[in-house]
């Protein structure tokens, strides 16, 4: 059982969108299938932030679903070798890795926090994740929070 976890932080909505689109749409690129787990419904910004995107990348962008879930509808899921996009309330995202912790299955778990809700908890987020993903893609943390050193836990 392998889970790659990652962490990216946003301002708003458009933002969060504007921000992950160079990086989903490479992963799109790459045949990985992306499931969405986000408490609250983003399609209308994911809708007007693709609006000037043209041909493929697009098709793609929207066949995402971006509408809220529940919690619980992480059960249900094939979640196997897939790029799990978590977005909502601290509580909300916590529930939803616990479910995929859970899990047997290999996948890939990007946990998109508020910036005010993450910012006071940056260490402990940062601590938790193997990378954080930029508009560029994939940085350890220590490359994109300068005097960010991860704490090691003694057993």
């Amino acid at each position: 059982m392998n889970k790659k976890r990652l962490c990216s932080f946003y301002i708003d909505d458009i933002h969060l969108i504007t921000k992950l689109l160079p990086y989903i749409n490479e992963r799109i690129n790459e045949s990985t299938e992306i499931v969405t787990v986000l408490e609250s419904d983003i399609s209308k910004s994911v809708k007007k932030v693709i609006a000037g995107i043209q041909g493929r990348k697009s098709e793609n962008l929207l066949k995402i679903d971006w509408s809220n879930k529940k919690v619980t509808d992480l059960y249900k899921m094939d979640i196997q070798n897939k790029l799990i996009l978590i977005n909502g309330t601290d509580e909300f995202m916590k529930e939803a890795n616990k479910i995929i912790s859970n899990r047997s299955e290999n996948c890939e778990i990007l946990n998109c926090y508020e910036i005010m809700q993450g910012g006071s908890k940056l260490q402990e987020i940062l601590d938790n994740h193997d990378k954080v993903v930029e508009t560029s893609g994939e940085k350890y943390p220590e490359e994109v929070f300068t005097g960010y050193t991860q704490k090691v836990t003694v057993s």
